[in-house]
């Protein structure tokens, strides 16, 4: 069974199966964060655990946002329209589209928040909304911890090519987890702020994938050669 006009690989009932499977798991673990996990994770990175993996941690938080994710999209979209590799092509423009659409919203549910990042340790840990104290906090990094929208782009971006081709989207989804672990090893982030970024991204993918790519609208532009 193909959906669309792009030639699936996977069938829909087949990536809609596990687009619930990860969104189910993306929601327990934001509710086990909250409730049990984010405060002594990180405690324990503030004291040390995970040290030696700070480097890889900083490479991976480095690599793994949006404008470096953006810029190697456009570049593998460039060679693919040259190579005429249309089908490739529209998957490239899905990806980068789901990862603009996660990081959007992520940063607008972050001015709204107003959660103190782990690492911050001048103001109470906890949720502030927009205001705090009588001054304005949304436009301020510490009170942006959730949602992550490391995860929510790097997520975001390759959820589309796991629809597309489980094996080589499973390869970018553990990118994106990678980069995840990076945020929460770094004190940056919650394990539920990127639980919910993870979400985000999930839930972008997915949109993109219904209404550009199963309708495949990109036909007018990208005519299928392959």
């Amino acid at each position: 069974m193909q959906n669309g006009g792009i030639g699936m690989t996977q069938t829909e009932s087949t990536w809609r199966f596990w687009a619930g499977g990860f969104a189910l798991f993306f929601m327990i673990l934001i509710l086990v964060g909250l409730g049990m996990w984010d405060v002594p994770v990180a405690e324990a990175v503030r004291t040390g655990v995970g040290k030696g993996f700070k480097n890889v941690a900083r490479f991976f938080s480095r690599y793994g946002d949006f404008p470096f994710l953006l810029g190697g999209g456009v570049i593998a979209l460039g060679i693919a329209l040259w190579k005429k590799r249309h089908r490739g092509a529209k998957i490239l423009v899905a990806m980068i589209l789901a990862s603009i659409l996660a990081g959007l919203t992520a940063n607008v549910i972050k001015l709204g928040s107003g959660r103190v990042r782990p690492r911050v340790e001048s103001v109470e840990q906890g949720w502030y909304g927009t205001r705090s104290n009588g001054k304005w906090v949304s436009l301020d990094h510490d009170f942006q911890s959730f949602p992550s929208s490391h995860a929510a782009c790097a997520f975001g971006f390759f959820f589309p090519l796991f629809f597309y081709r489980r094996w080589d989207g499973a390869l970018g989804l553990t990118a994106a987890a990678l980069v995840s672990a990076s945020r929460v090893q770094l004190n940056a982030h919650h394990i539920s702020d990127v639980a919910a970024g993870a979400f985000l991204g999930l839930v972008a993918a997915w949109l993109v994938w219904r209404w550009i790519i199963e309708r495949d609208v990109l036909s007018r532009w990208i005519k299928d050669s392959n």
